[in-house]
């Protein structure tokens, strides 16, 4: 599941409240298939667990949120600069350090975007963001087998969705990815294997479902990513996507 770092690899100094999240993970945890309502109150629990949509969406929780916000806005920032150049990805690359392509393969494009994006790997939380991270480039670009078809991709994306729908899908992929690091290992020691896969894949998939018919209430045209504006928008964001699960 994600990223092979252990959680004991970690510097953790405060565990979340998790009573009700690990109770209902626990007594889910079992190989069924989940109904809506069983995975809406997962996912409720662990918005709880962050203090709720309001002050883990605007990065006032201490166990998860803040890589989350930090992440995305590095990701607003490079997606926007290739949009604003017209599609050219060379010049997007130049905007975050890349300019000599020689020799670069496409995953060392995705393995660089997710060293700029991502900030060090010293809790879950950072843990979570750049597992995040790479799962969403590996969603935009990891069928390229050239920086001319990550150009073609990128481009035929943003034909289809806005960055708006792209940050929110990073969230998407960030809260799953919160709640697998930070419970996935200890359940299962004491369930079966598979019936953990089950339940994470299902969380996931729900997760997905839910986010993708967001209402879009944060347009992210013409930001200053360096701004006060864009840290804003993207606590919106990341607060719009908990409070579905609310």
């Amino acid at each position: 599941m994600g990223t092979s770092k252990s959680f004991s690899d970690v510097k953790h100094s405060m565990v979340p409240n998790w009573k009700n999240l690990s109770s209902s993970l626990t007594s889910n945890c079992n190989g069924s298939t989940l109904s809506t309502e069983k995975k809406q109150a997962i996912m409720n629990n662990f918005v709880s667990s962050l203090g709720g949509s309001a002050i883990g969406g605007r990065g006032g929780s201490k166990v998860g949120g803040q890589s989350g916000i930090k992440t995305a806005k590095k990701i607003g920032g490079f997606l926007s600069k290739f949009v604003s150049s017209n599609n050219k990805i060379r010049e997007a690359l130049t905007f975050i350090g890349i300019t000599n392509l020689d020799n670069k393969s496409v995953n060392d494009i995705i393995n660089h975007l997710i060293e700029y994006c991502s900030t060090d790997s010293s809790s879950i939380d950072d843990i979570a963001a750049k597992e995040a991270t790479r799962l969403l480039m590996e969603e935009l670009i990891g069928q390229a087998n050239s920086i001319d078809e990550v150009e073609t991709l990128l481009s035929e994306k943003f034909e289809s969705s806005s960055l708006e729908d792209i940050i929110i899908g990073y969230f998407g992929n960030y809260i799953n990815e919160l709640l697998s690091k930070w419970f996935y290992e200890n359940l299962i020691k004491n369930k079966n294997e598979n019936d953990c896969n089950s339940l994470f894949s299902q969380i996931k998939s729900f997760i997905k479902e839910r986010v993708s018919d967001m209402h879009k209430t944060n347009p992210l045209q013409n930001v200053d990513w360096g701004s006060n504006d864009a840290d804003t928008l993207i606590k919106n964001i990341q607060q719009d996507v908990l409070t579905v699960f609310e």
